[in-house]
């Protein structure tokens, strides 16, 4: 495992500080096309002793992913952004196939532990208005079986760039794990789910990025999901959250419903080696809670604790 945090605000200070807790690689979210600014942020990066490695979220898609019009030059961004990359030794693009943009809240300041806040969501409470992140409600409405094929289309166009320039593919599951939301399919829910994703397009570079948070609250036995497809997860993030799919919230690390020291000894056991971020932390006291999820000093916390699960399971291993 290498641990790694999506630095939010990228600003030397929170560099800084991810160092400090011993932080190896540095995750940001699309830069744009422009050949300049992985070079800058690499430099800035490396100042600390860390690794630029990973990109993700928002990744202009929703033309591939509902098959619109402008879908090609979407797909051609992707493939100018991979170039971009490999130009910089980045490895991992971490992508989603959410027909609504991204993961979605009806909550962003759920009280937690001592008065943190973090993200919530219940179906009840799901329109529009309400939503934090993506505004949830897609534009088109396209029906499962055309998701797919068109993921298989955009696995079958991209994969031959992503091989050439040694850039691997992480799939995220959708958030929340819901075949049905506003209307709309959604089909990136489960372990078979990202079965049948590898199957579709198989290559060394077509991956996942298991994320056991998102997985979870839809009873997905995501100890099982990491044992089985490990040599599959290209990217990992480890949250914890409490909950069912139309009801959950996130948590502290530490005190969720997912046994933590089971699943990091499940990554360690099969051998997992790529870059692992703690995902979303509460927002702490002094924060702004500006951008839910992801703010600096619960991700912090999240690090030293996934440190120490780490460090128990190498001693039960030994």
């Amino acid at each position: 495992m290498k641990l790694a945090m999506l630095v939010n605000p990228f600003i030397e200070r929170n560099l800084q500080l991810a160092a400090q807790v011993g932080v190896e690689q540095v995750v940001v979210p699309y830069p744009g096309l422009d050949p300049d600014a992985l070079p800058d942020l690499v430099k800035m990066v490396e100042a600390f002793g860390m690794r630029l490695s990973v990109i993700e979220r928002k990744l202009p898609h929703l033309k591939i992913v509902h098959g619109l019009e402008g879908r090609d030059a979407q797909i051609e961004d992707v493939k100018t952004l991979l170039r971009n990359m490999a130009e910089v030794g980045m490895e991992v693009l971490c992508y989603n196939w959410m027909p609504d943009e991204d993961w979605q809240r009806t909550s962003k300041d759920a009280p937690e532990r001592g008065g943190a806040k973090v993200t919530a969501f219940d179906l009840k409470q799901a329109g529009e208005g309400n939503l934090t992140d993506a505004d949830g409600l897609p534009t088109t409405r396209t029906p499962a079986d055309r998701l797919w094929e068109n993921l298989k289309r955009f696995l079958d166009d991209i994969l031959p760039t992503a091989e050439d320039c040694k850039v691997r593919l992480a799939l995220h599951p959708d958030d929340p794990p819901l075949a049905d939301l506003h209307g709309q399919d959604r089909i990136i829910t489960s372990n078979e789910a990202f079965e049948r994703v590898v199957a579709l397009a198989p290559s060394p570079y077509n991956g996942l990025c298991y994320c056991q948070g998102a997985l979870a609250p839809a009873g997905v036995d995501v100890e099982a999901g990491i044992r089985k497809l490990a040599p599959h997860i290209h990217y990992a993030h480890f949250r914890n959250v409490s909950g069912v799919a139309e009801d959950f919230r996130e948590t502290f690390h530490d005190n969720g419903d997912l046994d933590m020291a089971a699943l990091m000894r499940a990554y360690k056991e099969s051998g997992f080696d790529g870059p692992m971020r703690p995902d979303h932390a509460p927002s702490l006291a002094g924060e702004s809670n500006e951008t839910p999820g992801y703010e600096t000093l619960g991700k912090l916390h999240a690090i030293g604790y996934m440190k120490g699960l780490y460090d128990q399971a190498s001693f039960f291993e030994s």
